[in-house]
């Protein structure tokens, strides 16, 4: 059996069919985030930045002095983010405040609005300002450079200040001694001379290199913000696609189901068109050359092959679950097994939800639980049909309320009775008890070999496998069982079909694979979804005839 693994995307074709069959969500997501941030874009206050540019000298003036190298002026990096972090002292903050001319700006104004931040590639520091006023932003940019620059030059000479101040003490007081003429008075001249030298360089060590001449627009900007916004749920579509796919537990391919249920696949069956399925008609009668009639001729020769060992003659149809096209399946299969020259007898044994009668449109009437309870004969509840398409016992309105007209085909065939159809007939009113007795009755099984005998096959369509239990009641009463499974089941629901196949009396000739929908002339791709709710006395009326799971493309009960 399949390793779990092996349902993952391997394979760019893999990946590509993910992205196809979760494109709504990969496609929703990005326009969505767009215009959501495209709106409140919108709906934000303008906002100006001004930048201007700061230039520091690197050089240390006292290493080059004494010869001591200093690490933080060697190393750009270090050296650049402690000039930047200077640059956000509060007091600089409260200067510019103070001096940039604008009413009501306070410190953390300030603080809050500007941005210093070092340039990688040159010993820059780059004074960005945010204000919701255009000039009040060249402003402020351009009085926060000049106060760091003064207030660096203070930092960085400010011990050199506090020594000039010590010997110039020490100076007076030798003069006013009368020692001026000692060795150490002029000694101490050349060290004030030195201070002074050093003082005037390191006052130069930090300049304005460029000042603010404008501030440009950075919000509102929609259409940027827009653009990142469907960028960022594209990536997060993608990713949600994915997830959604790893928890999906439906069955992505055919594979995978031959790999649980241990059989082969007979054939694939695209999905109804709308129009047949509003009226309850065939694609076999109604459009016998179209490409989907084509696909049930494909699914009859396949079962000949492999019915050819078995030579079963009553073979039932069934399904997992309700609303994957098992009662279209076997009615369309009968039209191309009669149209071949096969007598063929169509029996409607789904006895909680009979539909085939509304296919051939020959009303409910007597059937086969009359002829087993001994009210009727066979050859009275058995109808002939017509593979012409036009000789139905009654004609159906179309959805516009005027009759439809015959179905054109040069596959008539001029007998009639090539294919018969035995409805279920009328329901027992015993409930589930009373199905169940009727099903196990050996009178069935009597009826069952008598229609084998009058035909060349019997097509039996019985209630979903998982749904109740009279398709394994019936197993043990037919020659063979078909089961047909739409694409897309889930996996549990596959696990839990297999085991009970376990129990089935009557050998399974394989599965087909319905809900496809038509790609091109060169393939099929899968349709989703399936519809669920079956039980007793669900008696489908004209507004079930396009139920919700029917009307996405599951065909028929």
């Amino acid at each position: 059996m399949r390793d779990a693994s092996a349902n993952r995307p391997t394979t760019p074709a893999d990946y590509i069919a993910v992205l196809r069959r979760r494109k709504w969500i990969i496609v929703a997501l990005p326009v969505v985030a767009a215009l959501s941030a495209y709106v409140v874009s919108r709906s934000e206050s303008p906002l100006y930045q001004a930048t201007s540019t700061v230039l520091v000298n690197r050089t240390s003036i006292v290493g080059a002095i004494t010869n001591i190298s200093d690490p933080a002026a060697i190393d750009p990096t270090r050296f650049l983010t402690t000039q930047a972090n200077i640059a956000r002292s509060p007091v600089l903050a409260s200067r510019v405040a103070r001096d940039a001319g604008i009413r009501g700006l306070t410190q953390d104004d300030v603080l809050g609005a500007s941005h210093v931040s070092p340039q990688s590639d040159a010993d820059l520091l780059d004074v960005s300002v945010s204000w919701d006023d255009p000039d009040q932003a060249v402003r402020i940019a351009n009085e926060y450079a000049n106060q760091y620059t003064r207030y660096k030059t203070e930092l960085d000479t400010q011990r050199i200040n506090q020594a000039l101040t010590k010997l110039r003490a020490s100076i007076a007081t030798l003069k006013a001694s009368h020692a001026t003429e000692s060795p150490s008075y002029s000694t101490l001249l050349q060290y004030q001379s030195q201070l002074e030298t050093v003082g005037t360089l390191l006052a130069n060590n930090t300049s304005v290199l460029q000042k603010a001449e404008g501030a440009a627009k950075i919000r509102p900007r929609p259409l940027r913000r827009a653009v990142l916004g469907g960028l960022l749920g594209l990536v997060l579509g993608v990713a949600l696609a994915f997830l959604a796919e790893a928890l999906d537990r439906r069955v992505r391919s055919e594979e995978e189901l031959e790999d649980v249920l241990q059989l082969p696949l007979i054939g694939r069956i695209p999905t109804p068109s709308r129009q047949l399925r509003d009226v309850n008609d065939l694609v076999t009668l109604a459009e016998p050359q179209s490409v989907d009639a084509e696909s049930f001729r494909k699914l009859k020769t396949s079962l000949e092959f492999l019915n050819l060992d078995r030579e079963a003659k009553t073979i039932m149809v069934t399904s997992a679950l309700p609303g994957e096209g098992k009662s279209t399946t076997i009615a369309n299969l009968g039209v191309a097994f009669a149209r071949s020259g096969r007598r063929v007898v169509l029996v409607d044994l789904d006895l909680r939800r009979p539909f085939l009668h509304r296919f051939f449109h020959t009303g409910a009437g007597l059937g086969i639980t009359d002829v087993v309870s001994g009210s009727e004969t066979v050859a009275a509840a058995l109808r002939p049909l017509s593979l012409s398409g036009a000789g139905f016992s009654t004609s159906p309105p179309s959805l516009n309320g005027r009759r439809r007209p015959p179905s054109r085909t040069s596959e008539a065939v001029k007998d009639t009775s090539a294919l018969s159809l035995l409805p279920a007939g009328t329901i027992p009113s015993g409930g589930h008890d009373a199905l169940v007795d009727l099903l196990e009755n050996d009178r069935l099984t009597s009826v069952l070999d008598e229609l084998a005998d009058q035909a060349d096959l019997v097509l039996v369509d019985t209630s979903p496998l998982l749904a109740v239990g009279d398709a394994l009641a019936l197993s043990a009463k037919v020659d063979a069982l078909v089961l047909v499974l739409r694409m897309g089941i889930e996996r549990p629901v596959v696990h839990e079909l297999a085991r009970q196949l376990q129990s089935s009396q009557a050998p399974v000739l394989g599965f087909i694979l319905t809900g496809i929908a038509q790609e091109g002339a060169d393939g099929y791709r899968y349709a989703d979804g399936y519809g669920y709710g079956y039980g007793y006395g669900q008696e489908v009326g004209p507004e079930d005839v396009a139920t919700k799971s029917e009307r996405r493309g599951a065909g028929r009960t």
